[in-house]
């Protein structure tokens, strides 16, 4: 009789554990090479998605489908079956497709362009997580094959979710960097660190690219801002509408011409809207509105 009850509690204990071992399945993603944690590594299944944590962890039980696909630019896209998936993912870097960097001797020129006024309406853009606004940069004759060797971004105070205010909670954003081919987005050629950007105060974010040999081609490039979302200690915080607000202005500058769209990271992100045609359909007026991502260069030759 005694022995039959323990058998019994065995069984509910076991049944017990394995049903909370079921409810999630934690898996951290890893540089193949130097073994260390990826942060924000895109996982996406049914046109949907999410980043790992700052860490690289996430659970697999949260991406409800038979398959996933593991993403960072600068590494090769890993798709897996979900039922096989390990604890540990392993991404393999990719070399980025970069210019050689030509040594002449002669003293380095460079140029300084600095941030446009920005616009009184429509003067900011409410970028949400998970969704990136891409530039493109057509250099001017007198900019064009200039090596980038920084980027600046510049921020408008946000003045929605105000509970978000807290010092402990972090908005992270990360730079993407891509080839222009016909005028369209080609290959990816540099990622940024995420940093952390003040988004209840005015703010510039300053990415510096020098060590990456970005060559401004007469064919020009495309720069991608990427709002990944807000975290505190490292769990991300999911409010609706929760955003940062990157500078837009009107300004055209003498040095390169440029477009800028919106898109969407896990929602057929090969769809580009052009950030324009949101504001004239938002605009009760309908008329043409000429806004662009506000974006300071440091260029040199």
């Amino acid at each position: 009789m005694i022995f039959s009850k323990i058998i019994k509690h065995l069984l509910i204990f076991s049944l017990i554990f394995y049903s909370f071992k079921a409810e999630s399945q934690n898996v951290i993603v890893v540089d193949s090479i130097t073994k260390l944690p990826l942060s924000f590594v895109a996982i996406e299944f049914n046109d949907t998605g999410f980043y790992s944590s700052i860490d690289g962890k996430f659970d697999l039980k949260s991406a409800v489908s038979d398959s996933i696909k593991i993403k960072l630019l600068g590494y090769k896209t890993q798709s897996l079956i979900t039922v096989n998936v390990k604890d540990t993912i392993f991404l393999q870097p990719q070399s980025y497709k970069l210019d050689e960097i030509v040594l002449t001797g002669n003293p380095t020129e460079t140029k300084s362009i600095k941030l446009l006024k920005g616009a009184k309406s429509f003067g900011s853009w409410p970028l949400q997580p998970k969704s990136e606004i891409i530039t493109s940069i057509y250099p001017y004759y007198k900019t064009k094959n200039y090596y980038v060797n920084k980027i600046s971004i510049r921020f408008s105070k946000v003045i929605e979710k105000k509970e978000l205010k807290n010092a402990n909670v972090k908005a992270y954003v990360r730079i993407h960097i891509y080839d222009s081919d016909k005028n369209m987005l080609s290959e990816p050629l540099y990622s940024s660190e995420p940093i952390d950007v003040n988004s209840f105060s005015k703010d510039i974010a300053i990415f510096d690219v020098s060590e990456k040999v970005l060559l401004l081609k007469e064919s020009g490039i495309f720069i991608g801002l990427e709002l990944i979302g807000y975290y505190l200690d490292s769990k991300e915080q999911e409010i609706v509408n929760s955003v940062i607000r990157p500078q837009l202005t009107s300004k055209k500058n003498d040095y390169f011409k440029s477009n800028s769209y919106l898109r969407f990271v896990f929602q057929n992100n090969e769809k580009f809207i052009s950030l324009n045609e949101i504001i004239k359909k938002g605009n009760p007026y309908g008329r043409e509105i000429s806004r662009n991502l506000n974006i300071g260069l440091e260029l040199s030759k």
